[in-house]
């Protein structure tokens, strides 16, 4: 057999860590590089959330505005509705006097007391003398 001396198993096993410690760096190095990758993503999906965070907080103000609005646009609209008949009233009345109606006619059929019914007689004749 083949005596090997200290030496020559020495600088083997010294070549042998010098290149698993090379082996070793490089793959530290390309971990290294891995991670500020990841970072870099972390920090990015952060922002996003960060914004879709924000976007839905101005969301739901806006939401709720838009819900105070249509729940005052609800009542306004019921206000008008009980209005409605009135003037639907009128607007019959209006338009029977445009086609020739007696006043007592227009009385008995839309509902007025004599005086709205004599107004909207008077309202008709000033619109066609205009």
């Amino acid at each position: 057999m083949i005596e090997l001396s200290f030496e020559v198993i020495a600088s083997v096993a010294l070549a042998t860590a010098l290149v698993a410690l090379l082996f070793a760096h490089i793959k530290n190095t390309q971990l290294q590089s891995r991670l500020r990758e990841m970072q870099d993503t972390l920090h990015n999906v952060q922002s996003d959330v960060s914004a879709v965070c924000s976007g839905a907080v101005n969301l739901g103000q806006h939401l709720a505005q838009l819900e105070q609005r249509t729940h005052l646009l609800i009542q306004r609209q019921d206000q008008l509705e009980l209005k409605a008949p009135a003037t639907q009233s009128y607007r019959q009345a209006s338009k029977m006097m445009n086609k020739g109606a007696e006043l007592e006619e227009v009385i008995a059929d839309c509902g007025l007391a004599r005086g709205e019914a004599e107004l909207v007689a008077l309202a008709q004749r000033i619109k066609k003398a205009s």
